[in-house]
């Protein structure tokens, strides 16, 4: 199904998310990623802080992700380049 939506708002809907996600658990920790729990090592989690403060795990992981895919749509001219 196809939906017409302005790109106009699905940036502004996309920027308004991160921006709610950085005032997320004291601000986003910006080093963390996804991963799979088995196969991680935890000593790296316990480095990079994931354990002291999962809201801000959490936090980073989602901003990069709709970073990812601003640029996404930015490259497949969907939006314009910001």
């Amino acid at each position: 199904m196809i939906i017409p939506v302005s790109r106009e708002k699905i940036l502004r809907l996309l920027v308004a998310e991160i921006k709610a996600w950085e005032s997320v658990g004291g601000g986003p920790n910006l080093a963390a990623f996804d991963f799979d729990p088995k196969t991680v090592d935890r000593q790296q989690l316990e480095d990079l802080g994931y354990y002291t403060n999962r809201e801000s795990w959490i936090a980073g992981v989602r901003i990069k992700a709709l970073n990812s895919y601003i640029k996404e749509l930015e490259v497949r001219e969907v939006l314009k380049p910001r």
